[in-house]
């Protein structure tokens, strides 16, 4: 992937163009390096953010284990998520917490308000959201009786817990907004 002309931004994830800057520390702010190390930036033609490469090796911004947001994530909800996702292989516990808080912004987008995220859930499944993603927030102590609540930490939660978290959350979105989405483009080529 270094110096390679197109490749997945880390920062946004779209397969884009990057444009390539080397920098000499030594030239550009008289700090001396060793000869051995190279610095060097990639800007993404799409988000326009830069990453950073220290002897061809991504430094910044920070990999991640986990998948990137759905395209039709709300942007209040992919913020958190994104975040998330850049502390997720350092302090999975926070990361969980986040995508618990997210989880819960998502429900109040969707229009299930209330303080309750089991309410919340309950009038989703009335939309048409499966029974299954009550029982799969339940294991991960988004609902029921183990309930942890949004943007606490839970001394339990590990790397497995918040990777669930992250393919749950896209997988409501998929479910409860792009799908429709994607349904309400067909209905509307097809003639009357």
């Amino acid at each position: 992937m270094y110096k390679a002309e197109r490749f997945q931004c880390p920062h946004c994830g779209v397969f884009a163009h990057q444009n390539w800057y080397e920098v000499s520390l030594q030239e550009d702010f008289g700090i001396e390096t060793a000869p051995d190390e190279s610095l060097t930036l990639s800007q993404c033609s799409n988000c326009e953010k830069h990453a950073v490469w220290i002897n061809e090796k991504l430094k910044y911004p920070v990999s991640s284990t986990a998948p990137l947001p759905l395209e039709d994530t709300p942007k209040e909800i992919k913020t958190d998520f994104l975040e998330a996702r850049s502390i997720v292989d350092i302090s999975p516990k926070s990361a969980a917490a986040l995508l618990r808080l997210a989880m819960q912004k998502l429900i109040w987008h969707l229009g299930e308000g209330g303080e309750a995220i089991d309410e919340g859930i309950e009038n989703l499944k009335k939309k048409g959201l499966d029974i299954k993603f009550q029982r799969a927030l339940d294991s991960v102590r988004m609902t029921g009786e183990g309930a942890v609540p949004p943007g606490q930490i839970d001394p339990q939660d590990d790397t497995r817990v918040a990777l669930l978290l992250f393919e749950l959350l896209n997988l409501i979105v998929d479910a409860l907004i792009a799908q429709p989405k994607k349904v309400d483009e067909i209905l509307g080529r097809i003639p009357k």
